[in-house]
This record gives C-alpha cells, sequence and structure tokens, in this order.
C-alpha cells in the first residue's frame, strides 16, 4: 500500500572526479511506493489480477532543447476510472521532483508531457502509482531525430545491463539512471568489449541522490566502439536504467530504451528480416557474468531446403560479441525470428539493432529480446498502451511460438471497450512462423492502445512511426500480458 512520506531534503555532491555527470536533488514531499514481489526482475509485463497497488518506473526522456521531450501515457482496460499519481524527477541538482494526481476513465488513456509537471533538467523520468493495480505504462521519448517509445518497468533492480551500445563516428548515448527512493543509492558502471572489460575509476562508487535522475554522459563511455556493452550494478540501493542513443553514421535516428535488469538462458525475437528496406541487423550478445557461455542462435520462420542454420557462438565472461545477418549463409529473404539458447546455462543479455530505409535515409532502432521467464509457457496475449497515429504497413510483426497454426486477432481499445479491427479479427499465422501486420485506416484503431490475442504462444514487436511514415520506425516490444 503506498504511504506518502515527509523526508528532508539533503543537498549531496558528487565527487570531483565525476565532471559531468549530473545527479538531481531529493524532494521535501516524497513518495515511497511498496508493490508487490515480482522476485527476479525481469522485462515489463501487464499486471495480473490481485495487485494492491502498482508502480510503474519509467527509463526517461530528453529535455530542455527544442525538440526534444516526452510523455508517459497510463491505459485503463477496465470497466471502471482508474485514479493514481505520477511524480517527475530531473537531473538537475537540489531540484525537487513534480508531482500531479490523475484519474483515467474506463477504457480511457492519460497522457501527459513530463515537462509540464518538471520543467527543469537535460532529462526527466517519471514515477507512476496506480491505486489498486490495473492499467499499464508506457513512455515515449521525442527528439529532432524522431519519438521512441518504450514500455516503463515494474520495478526498480540493483543490475542493468545494455548490450549494443555504439559511438562510432561520433554517435551520442547517455545512461540516464534513476533513483525513486528516498535513500541514496551507489552504483559502479562497467563496459566491456570483444577485447575485454573496463571498470573506469571514476565511475565506482558513484552516489545516486534519492529521487533524482543521474546521468552518465558520452564522455565516460569508450570512442568509437561498434560492439560495447555496459552494466550497472547498485552496491546500495536499486535504480532504473534507461540509455539515450543519437546515432551518426552508418546508423541514424534516435532511441531512448530501458534496460534488462538481468540475465537469461534464452533470449527470443519476433522482428528480423533479409531484404525489402532493412540494410542491417546485429544481435549482440552480452555475458556479465564470471562463467562462459556458448549461445546457440536458431533462426524460425525460415523455410528453405539449402539454410543449414549457424553454429553456436563462444561469448567468454566479462565479454560481448556480436552476430550479423549478413555473415549467415544462405539465409533466405524474407521475415524471420530469431532464438538465442545458452547451451551452458550461463545467462546473457541480448539485444538486435536493425537499420532499415526511411524515404532518403535510414534509421536504426535497438530492442531487447524476450528472456525465458516469459516463453514457457509463454503468453497470448500481449497490450501496447501507444498505438499508431497512422495507417502504415507492418506495425506489428507477429511471432507464433508454437508448433501448432494459431489465429492472431488484434482489438483497440476504446469506450466500448476491446473491440476487433476490422480485417484483423483472425489473421493466420503457421506454426513457428512471423508475420508483419497492418493497421488500416479505421478511426477505433488509430491513435488508441492495442491488444494482440493468439489462440496459442505469442511475441508481439512494434514498428511505430517516429512522427511521420518518411522518419522510419521506432521497434519496441509490447506488454506480454
Amino acid at each position: 500500500m503506498n504511504r506518502r512520506l515527509l523526508a528532508i531534503a539533503v543537498a549531496v555532491v558528487l565527487p570531483a572526479l565525476l565532471v559531468g555527470v549530473a545527479a538531481g536533488g531529493t524532494a521535501t514531499i516524497a513518495t515511497e511506493p511498496t508493490f508487490a514481489s515480482l522476485g527476479t526482475p525481469t522485462m515489463p509485463f501487464v499486471p495480473y489480477q490481485g495487485f494492491i497497488d502498482a508502480t510503474w518506473f519509467c527509463p526517461g526522456v530528453p529535455s530542455g532543447g527544442s525538440g526534444l521531450g516526452g510523455s508517459v501515457t497510463v491505459a485503463n482496460p477496465a470497466d471502471s476510472p482508474l485514479q493514481g499519481q505520477i511524480t517527475v524527477f530531473t537531473d538537475t541538482p537540489d531540484v525537487e521532483g513534480g508531482e500531479l494526481a490523475f484519474t483515467v476513465p474506463a477504457r480511457d488513456t492519460f497522457t501527459v508531457e513530463l515537462a509540464s509537471i518538471q520543467n527543469t533538467g537535460n532529462y526527466l523520468a517519471a514515477m507512476v502509482e496506480i491505486t489498486g493495480g490495473g492499467g499499464f505504462v508506457e513512455q515515449q521519448a521525442d527528439h529532432p531525430d524522431g519519438a521512441s517509445v518504450a514500455p516503463c518497468s515494474n520495478s526498480t533492480s540493483s543490475t542493468w545491463y545494455f548490450a549494443d551500445n555504439y559511438t562510432l563516428n561520433g554517435s551520442q548515448e547517455d545512461l540516464v539512471i534513476t533513483n525513486p527512493f528516498p535513500d541514496d543509492a551507489i552504483i559502479d558502471v562497467s563496459f566491456a568489449s570483444d577485447d575485454g572489460e573496463r571498470s573506469p575509476e571514476q565511475l565506482q562508487g558513484v552516489p545516486v541522490p534519492g529521487h533524482s535522475v543521474l546521468v552518465v554522459d558520452e564522455r565516460f563511455l569508450a570512442k568509437d566502439e561498434a560492439v560495447l556493452a555496459v552494466s550497472i550494478v547498485a552496491s546500495r540501493g536499486r535504480v532504473v536504467a534507461g540509455r539515450s542513443q543519437q546515432y551518426i553514421g552508418e546508423r541514424q535516428g534516435y532511441s531512448m530504451s530501458l534496460g534488462s535488469p538481468s540475465g537469461s538462458t534464452s533470449w527470443t525475437f519476433a522482428d528480423g528480416e533479409v531484404g525489402g528496406d532493412t540494410r542491417f541487423e546485429r544481435y549482440s550478445i552480452y555475458n556479465p557474468g564470471e562463467d562462459d557461455a556458448v549461445v546457440q542462435p536458431v533462426f524460425l520462420g525460415v523455410f528453405s531446403d539449402t539454410f543449414n542454420g549457424v553454429d553456436a557462438i563462444e561469448v567468454p565472461a566479462g565479454r560481448v560479441v556480436s552476430l550479423s545477418v549478413a555473415d549467415v549463409p544462405d539465409l533466405p529473404e524474407g521475415r524471420h525470428s530469431v532464438t538465442f539458447t545458452s547451451e551452458t546455462d550461463a545467462p546473457v543479455v541480448v539485444e538486435r539493432a536493425i537499420t532499415r530505409t526511411a524515404g532518403d535515409t535510414y534509421v536504426t532502432t535497438v530492442v531487447r529480446g524476450v528472456e525465458s521467464a516469459f516463453l514457457d509457457p509463454g503468453y497470448y496475449r500481449w497490450s501496447m498502451a501507444i498505438g499508431t497515429e497512422l495507417p502504415v504497413d507492418g506495425v506489428l510483426v507477429v511471432l507464433n511460438l508454437s508448433g501448432t497454426d494459431t489465429l492472431v486477432a488484434v482489438k483497440a481499445l476504446g469506450p466500448g471497450g476491446e473491440v476487433d479491427i476490422p480485417g484483423l479479427e483472425a489473421v493466420p499465422l503457421a506454426a513457428n512462423s512471423v508475420v508483419a501486420i497492418a493497421i488500416p485506416d479505421v478511426a477505433a484503431a488509430l491513435g488508441h492502445p492495442l491488444i494482440v490475442v493468439g489462440t496459442q504462444p505469442i511475441i508481439v514487436e512494434r514498428l511505430l512511426p517516429r512522427g511521420d511514415d518518411l522518419r522510419g520506425r521506432s521497434g519496441s516490444l509490447a506488454l506480454p500480458g
């Protein structure tokens, strides 16, 4: 049950070594959420029935410049209104978080620009508390290079990992770390490439003040790295970690994503493609543990007499390696999905980067996979608080995880509840196959939350326009449940 706590504002000064790393202040009136025990933190999901309260933690959005901003959307699929409060933290030192109470009508959404609640700082991050549970929450980060949608997390964690970081050609990356609790957290940040680990002294034992955002900017990241992984470990407290990336050079566009709070022995991706508008598809496999891993990729939805699969990949402890689809022999053109399994049971983290053409240019999007905890027995239902505003092709990419044919129904959430979208009431999907689904030009579908339901376990990714379809797509997972 959420409790309102009075906290004394404490000014915390970062060590002089950490020049260029910004930290925010504490709030005089604070919220300390308590929520259902979720065990080991995992990817975001729609909470099951029975949660007394639900708290969501959003990874953050850029702020303070032209074209920068972002919002949080709360979807309410229930037949009665829900109430809650949103708290917005900033990376500006010694500035209190802003608070706003909200109500979401039945079968509706609530969207708010974070800068309307807290208008100072280069990054803003949100904590959304929903009284009585129910609902699900996502964020959209706005940038001149395009919008990026990401789900918010159900929980904080003492560990966060990013497998696919990219600093070539002057590409910009910021690690956005939020401490939503009153007490300070202490974190260590380390990096891994294909040739070793690095733990910069100035990024060890770094305090993250309570109720604040800490930004580790590109000055602290290794330069000119095409394959780079990041590990954030809290020796005290629990935090939320996001990654803000502006790509330059062979990658283009903007991405803001939530990290992975833990490793897994398997990861599965619905979206993948050879040919079409895909220029480059790469998977980064990070082993943050102490034991070496042997990871076997398996391509799904591929039906070819000449394709014989790929060899297992050795990933030493503390290293990151990559698999480029361009290097996979005889993989036929068309869509595919991929699953990665650690044959040695050493947990790893896998992210996928796809660069696709967009009008006269191209855009890169990075997405984490679905870990093993959500694959057995699997989910039949996937939900999205943020849908598409435009009727474009391939908005939803759906993978059938089973060896049995399935039917997929795409629904929109509106005043009448969950309504079937015309033409998408029963999309056939063969066993272990993948399909890309267009959202038609129907008022009930555009701008509304989307829900995908299969008769067999499925995985759903979405490719949302970044503002208009000529600016490319923002890839992100839907929420299981």
